[in-house]
């Protein structure tokens, strides 16, 4: 219940019209363009009332508390993330403190090295894998590389049944089944978040009206040219 009040306490709007620049839209913890994605699959939205019922419920509303989020500094993505939150629940509640810790990248990366993570909360981006699985092993999987590092078996409701659902697909050889497997992993995750989702990034290329049949890779934000003298 907590972690659905941090969900429903942040503005995604807010994020994606000014951090993003409107280049962007609520994500469903699978990038599009990946099997299993479903631009229908449940989302959280900005909702105040949900959120401080479920601190109330929990205690939290009236003991307060203070957290802190790691953002790399110069990042144009990672600081609006956490000032956002800040913002959204500072203004909630005067017992609520966000402390936006902005530090180099070099450290960045160090503190994430660490288990257990020392801090209440961070942000990243995802990493492009080409394979859901990846994704659901990284991210939501209870034995996963932030699922020990963040302890998920201590979080999730039923870890075994998410646990199994990611496993059974990775090896499921059926394309159908194996999408049906993620579609209904998505609201599993929905329902009991490790994270709060902010956005999945749009991009935009620019190019000249000659070049056809361009696609652009869904899975990295930017391209990588290399250009070669033959001379």
């Amino acid at each position: 219940r907590v972690r659905q009040a941090f969900n429903y306490a942040f503005d995604y709007d807010a994020f994606v019209n000014g951090g993003l620049s409107g280049f962007g839209a609520k994500g469903t913890y699978l990038p599009p363009g990946i099997l299993g994605y479903d631009e229908d699959a449940p989302k959280y939205s900005q909702d105040l009332e949900r959120a401080e019922q479920l601190f109330r419920e929990t205690g939290w509303w009236d003991r307060g508390f203070t957290v802190s989020t790691l953002v790399e500094s110069n990042n144009p993505t990672f600081t609006p993330v956490g000032l956002i939150l800040k913002d959204t629940l500072e203004a909630m509640n005067p017992k609520f403190r966000v402390n936006v810790v902005e530090v180099a990248e070099a450290q960045f990366d160090r503190e994430h090295a660490k288990t257990p993570f020392e801090y209440p909360m961070w942000i990243k981006n995802a990493d492009p894998f080409f394979d859901p699985h990846f994704y659901m092993w990284t991210y939501f999987h209870p034995d996963g590389e932030w699922g020990k590092r963040l302890g998920y078996r201590n979080g999730y409701e039923n870890p075994d049944q998410i646990a199994d659902m990611i496993d059974r697909a990775a090896v499921e050889t059926d394309v159908a089944k194996r999408e049906q497997i993620y579609q209904d992993l998505l609201p599993l995750i929905k329902e009991d978040p490790m994270w709060i989702w902010a956005a999945d990034e749009r991009n935009v290329q620019v190019y000249r009206c000659w070049v056809e049949n361009f696609v652009y890779n869904p899975l990295w934000r930017m391209p990588r040219w290399r250009f070669y003298d033959k001379g």
